[in-house]
Formats: C-alpha cells, structure tokens, sequence
C-alpha cells in the first residue's frame, strides 16, 4: 500500500513523523507521480484542501482529506492518521464519489460556481435556462449554482438550503433578487444550466470555489456536471456526520460574533486570536469572550500549532462528534 500526502510545503507535521508507510510532496507535483500511489492524502486547511481537490478532480484514486480538528472538507483529524492506516489495510473504508461543478472552460469547482459583478453592490441581469427550458429573466447581485457540500456555504448564506449527501443534484440559488419570486432550485446532477443575456455595469466574474476568478466578454456561461473526486471515508460515519456541526451552529443560541468566528475557522483551519481578529474585524475582547463561550460549548479546540520555528496557540473546530449544543 502507497501513500502520499500533499502538503502546501512538501513537509509533514510531527503527528506523521513516526509513520514510515507514507511519504509526502509539495501540491505542484506532476500528476504522472501522483497516479503511482495507491491513496493521495491532502494535509492542510479547507483553503488548501479545495486547491488541491481542484488540481485531483477526474484522478481515479481515493483521495483522504486531512486536517487540524474536524474541517467542514478533511474527512480525518490528523491526530487519527494512525488509526486511518489501520483502517485502510484492513479495507474498513467506503469511496464517496464527490460531485464538482464545471463550466468547460477550465474552472472546476467543489463548492460552487458564482456568475457576479466584479464590483459590489451592482446588479446583475441574466437569464436562467435549465436543460434547454426557459426559467426565468432577473435582476440580481449574481447567481449561485452549488454542489451538496457547496449547499453549506454560500449557498446557505444567500438563502439556500441544506442538500442532503447522497442526493444527485445541484442548487442554484439568486443573490438578492429584486424579483421575490426567485427562489432557490433544486435541479439533478446531469442537468446543463445556461446563464445567458448577461448584462451588467460592472464586469461580470465567474468564480469558483472562491479561489478562481476571471472576467468572462461574453453573454452566456455553461455550467455542467465535472469530473468526480473519489474521497475516503471510514465505514463507521455516516452522511449526515458532514452537516451535524452546521446544523447543530445554526440552531444554537450562539451570539452573531461567535458565529462568524466559527465560519472563518471552518474555512481557514487553525488561527491564533490574533489572526481571528484580522479576519473578521471583531474587537479584542468580543473574540476572546467568543473563543471563551466556544470552548465551553465544545465546539472549538485550543491546539499548540507549529508556524515557522515557533509554537503559537491556536483554535480549530472540534471534531463532530463532540459537540454538546445545548
């Protein structure tokens, strides 16, 4: 069995130092090396996971998804990667087939592809044909379409809703329509979505996963079915361990300030206090009461990380299966 870990440096983390079954590379390795392993793992935060997923997608090899506590995309903790050898030599996995969003122009997305003005703040008008059907014409700040896993983030946000794992199908979902009758819908997996009649003061981007951006000169984008990441899981969780977290923050009496601090963790992984207050802009001590209320609830870990040759503290998502939301 071969494993290879893709790291944003090449470099493993001490929790694999000891391990000699695994040898790790940089993300800019050729893919003709990458398809002579067995398992590719990916160690890093949700940023870096979905960088390398896109450069994975359509490569026939189980993927497993490594992180610091439980990232909304690693699929293992790193503190069980030992467990997880154990596991993958005794066969006790399943492959989940992970369902990406194209335009056939190069962009591939795990999350989500968002059609938008590059300038916010101004509309965008557009009109939506699905499978050759006419939608709609409206005035928006921009258009949504999102994979399951994309159905928890900004998709979630704009007004979207939660799309179970296992469902075929993709969500498009209108940002701030002037019309109320635009609502999000669901459509099957092998449906063509049509984005045509662009026009726009601003120029128009099409954005995906957040890390990809390029203005578009022309009316009409297509958006389809890409090629599909086979991720690893271990046979003991289920479809619903993905959205147990989300599910049980937005039920939660949280206040709006820890909320926000458990978003930026999930998509950034690991940050010291100070890193959290420069990315979310909320003063000193509102954030140490956050990181405080947090801990108390079990939704967020304090971890000594390596960055560099020092050793900081910081704070991380809790893995799913402990959370006691009350």
């Amino acid at each position: 069995m071969r494993i290879m870990v893709l790291t944003k440096d090449g470099k493993l983390p001490k929790e694999f130092a000891d391990n000699g079954e695994i040898v790790s590379y940089p993300l800019t390795t050729d893919e003709s090396v990458i398809s002579k392993f067995d398992f590719i793992g990916v160690f890093g935060t949700d940023r870096f996971i979905l960088s390398a997923l896109h450069k994975l997608a359509g490569l026939d090899k189980p993927i497993i998804t490594i992180g610091y506590g439980a990232g909304y995309l690693n699929t293992v903790n790193v503190v069980d990667f030992n467990d997880l050898i154990s596991n993958l030599k005794r066969g006790n996995y399943t492959i989940e087939a992970i369902p990406t969003l194209t335009t056939g122009q190069g962009y591939i997305a795990v999350n989500d592809i968002v059609i938008a003005p590059a300038r916010s703040a101004t509309l965008m008008e557009y009109t939506l044909i699905i499978n050759n059907e006419f939608a709609w014409r409206d005035s928006a700040d921009g258009l949504i379409v999102a994979t399951p896993i994309g159905s928890t983030a900004y998709a979630l946000s704009a007004g979207g809703v939660l799309i179970y794992g296992g469902l075929r199908s993709f969500e498009i979902v209108p940002i701030n329509s002037t019309n109320i009758a635009r609502v999000p819908v669901i459509v099957p997996d092998d449906s063509r979505i049509v984005i045509s009649d662009l026009l726009s003061r601003s120029k128009i981007e099409v954005i995906a996963d957040g890390l990809v951006r390029r203005n578009i000169n022309v009316t009409k984008v297509s958006i389809f079915k890409g090629p599909e990441i086979k991720l690893v899981k271990m046979s003991a969780a289920t479809t619903l361990d993905r959205y147990r977290r989300i599910i049980e923050s937005m039920i939660s009496d949280l206040p709006p300030s820890a909320k926000l601090i458990l978003k930026v963790l999930e998509y950034e992984g690991p940050l010291t206090p100070k890193e959290i207050i420069e990315k979310t802009l909320i003063p000193q001590r509102t954030v140490r009461a956050s990181l405080r209320l947090l801990l108390r609830k079990r939704l967020v870990n304090r971890l000594i990380v390596p960055r560099g040759s020092s050793r900081l503290v910081a704070y991380a998502i809790s893995n799913g299966t402990k959370l006691n939301i009350k």
